[in-house]
């Protein structure tokens, strides 16, 4: 009995697949109804959420009535009373999105570890920053309950032109980018060492003693100071203090000096996010889904 090999009548062009690439706009957009849908399901966890900003906003009102700060390191105002409240809401309206920027990717990834989901999520083709950015957008959006009456307090508070406030928002965007970016790099830790929530923590608490949240940045030792320079809470919350106080508050460094940093620092953070998470997926492809 013969046997004959039969040729291909065409050279072989590698594996075939019936995936296709998905829209990064329709993977954010997907995650970002997924997350919603679950952030309403549990609306215990969003009260909870509020009650947090509440007891925060009430704490930052009993120290503006026994705290006092002033001379040349508060730019000649004296923090104390109203003037201390507007200081420390300028912080509470940028911490209630930290945990959307900082916390959301982390979160995913924890999540999708313990359901069993990431290894999947890294075999798809769709866009793992687009999974990201959805994730932070369906947090940022259930924030918004909670940040819309602290912002008019604010604005009742301040009674600043509607020119400032505007730049207020613009600030805080331009802050949650950077934030989401540093978000992402953090995340990345949790794909490589898996339980980094309490790492990711401490780096949270620092962030915000370090950025100036409850003491002006200028009161801080020269070393502390530069080490704060480098992160995007510090001009935002200076900026945020600047419009708040209608121009009286003495920024760090002139006002578009500041505000060029700050959105430098979101684009670079940002290229930097999706060069290391690129790098994560290499070294995942090479060593096996495994190491995720």
């Amino acid at each position: 009995m013969n046997t004959r090999l039969t040729q291909p009548s065409a050279p072989y062009s590698g594996p075939h697949t019936l995936s296709r690439p998905t829209s990064p706009f329709s993977t954010a957009g997907a995650t970002l109804i997924k997350n919603l849908q679950i952030s309403f399901r549990y609306l215990p966890n969003l009260a909870g959420t509020f009650v947090e900003m509440a007891v925060r906003a009430a704490f930052f009102f009993l120290m503006s009535n026994a705290v006092a700060l002033s001379g040349s390191q508060t730019a000649g105002i004296t923090l104390s009373g109203k003037n201390l409240f507007i200081f420390f809401l300028g912080s509470l309206i940028l911490f209630i999105f930290t945990r959307s920027t900082l916390w959301g990717p982390i979160n995913a990834v924890t999540t999708d570890l313990y359901n069993g989901t990431l290894e999947y999520l890294y075999s798809n083709p769709s866009s793992r920053y687009a999974y990201y950015v959805g994730t932070v957008l369906s947090e940022v959006t259930t924030s918004l309950v909670v940040f819309l009456p602290i912002f008019f307090l604010l604005v009742v508070v301040t009674r600043v032109a509607l020119a400032s406030l505007l730049l207020i928002l613009l600030a805080c965007v331009t802050v949650l980018t950077a934030l989401t970016a540093m978000g992402i790099m953090v995340a990345l830790l949790a794909l490589i060492w898996r339980q980094v929530g309490s790492v990711a923590s401490v780096l949270g608490i620092l962030f915000e003693f370090l950025a100036g949240a409850y003491l002006p940045v200028s009161t801080f030792p020269q070393a502390l100071q530069y080490l704060a320079y480098v992160l995007p809470f510090t001009w935002g919350y200076d900026l945020i203090r600047y419009y708040s106080f209608a121009g009286i508050w003495k920024p760090i460094l002139p006002v578009p000096t500041e505000w060029t940093i700050l959105i430098a620092m979101a684009i670079i953070f940002t290229l930097i996010s999706r060069y290391l998470l690129h790098k994560a997926e290499l070294l995942a492809k090479r060593s096996g889904l495994h190491v995720i």
